[in-house]
C-alpha cells in the first residue's frame, strides 16, 4: 500500500480537569496544610510548655534548697534559739551560720518574707540578711538593724491551693506534743517526744519560738507574668521540703527542745 494512504491513529480522548475537581483539590489542599499547620503550633506550645515548667521547676528547687540548707544550719549551738519570735507563715526569722568552727564569733539572722501578688505585682520571696553585733545571751544573739545583703529570691510566688481545699501556708511550725494537746486518734495517752502533726497557728511568740523543733515551707512557682495560669496547663509548679531542728536525736520525754539538749 503506498505511504500516502496510510491513515494515522486516531488521538487518545485527552482533557484537563474541570473546574469542581480543581475546586476540589484546592479545599483538601487547604485542609491538609490547616492540619499541619495546626500539629506544629500545638507542637511548639507543648514544648514551650514544658521548656517553662522545667525552668521554673530549676529556679523553684534552688531557691528552696537554699532556704533549706540555711535552715540545717539553724542550730549553731546549744542552747540558741533557732526561730525567732514574730515569724508567721508569711515571715521567718531564723539564726543560721555554717562552717568548720566549734563555736561561731558571729552569727547571722535570716528574714525570709513572702509578699502576695497584688494587682499587676507579682509574688515574691526575698531574704534580707542581719550580722550578730554581740555574743549569745540565754539563747538569743543581738542583731543589726541593717541588712547587710537583700535578695529577691523568687518572683511569682503564690501559696499552693488544690481545688477548693485551703491555700497552703508558706511558712509552717510543728513542736512536740506537750500538756493540753489532743491525744491523736489511737493513742491512749499524749505521745510525748513526738512532733504534733498539727501546724502552730498565727504569730509566733518568742516563748513558742523555743519549742518549734521542725519547719515546712511551700509554695507554687510560676513563670513570671503567668501567675494566673492554672495547673492543668502545666505551667506552675508546687513545691515543699522541710527542716528539723535538732542537734540531738529526740527522745520520749517531755522537755524535747530544738537544738537543746535534754534537761
Amino acid at each position: 500500500m503506498s505511504p500516502l494512504h496510510i491513515q494515522s491513529a486516531p488521538l487518545r480522548d485527552e482533557h484537563g480537569f474541570t473546574l469542581i475537581e480543581l475546586l476540589v483539590s484546592m479545599v483538601m489542599m487547604t485542609v491538609l496544610t490547616l492540619a499541619a499547620f495546626s500539629f506544629l503550633q500545638f507542637t511548639t506550645e507543648d514544648v514551650s510548655h514544658i521548656t517553662a515548667r522545667v525552668g521554673v521547676d530549676q529556679t523553684g528547687r534552688t531557691a528552696l534548697e537554699r532556704i533549706m540548707l540555711e535552715l540545717h544550719s539553724a542550730c549553731v549551738t546549744t542552747p540558741v534559739i533557732p526561730i525567732q519570735g514574730n515569724s508567721n507563715e508569711n515571715v521567718i526569722k531564723f539564726t543560721s551560720q555554717s562552717g568548720n568552727e566549734s563555736a561561731f564569733l558571729t552569727v547571722n539572722e535570716h528574714v525570709i518574707t513572702y509578699t502576695p501578688a497584688s494587682g499587676t505585682t507579682e509574688g515574691t520571696l526575698i531574704e534580707q540578711t542581719f550580722p550578730s553585733t554581740g555574743s549569745e545571751k540565754e539563747g538569743i544573739y543581738p542583731f543589726s538593724t541593717t541588712a547587710s545583703s537583700t535578695t529577691k529570691l523568687l518572683t511569682g510566688v503564690r501559696q499552693t491551693q488544690y481545688g477548693s481545699e485551703t491555700a497552703t501556708p508558706i511558712f509552717q511550725y510543728y513542736r512536740y506534743y506537750k500538756a493540753g494537746d489532743t491525744i491523736p486518734e489511737g493513742d491512749a495517752t499524749l505521745p510525748y517526744g513526738e512532733l504534733n502533726n498539727t501546724p502552730m497557728t498565727g504569730t509566733v511568740s518568742a516563748v513558742e519560738a523555743e519549742k518549734i523543733t521542725k519547719v515546712t515551707m511551700s509554695f507554687t512557682l510560676a513563670p513570671e507574668g503567668k501567675e494566673s495560669v492554672s495547673f492543668n496547663h502545666d505551667r506552675p509548679v508546687a513545691l515543699t521540703d522541710s527542716a528539723v531542728l535538732r542537734l540531738a536525736p529526740a527522745s520520749e520525754t517531755y522537755d524535747n527542745l530544738p537544738c537543746s539538749e535534754k534537761t
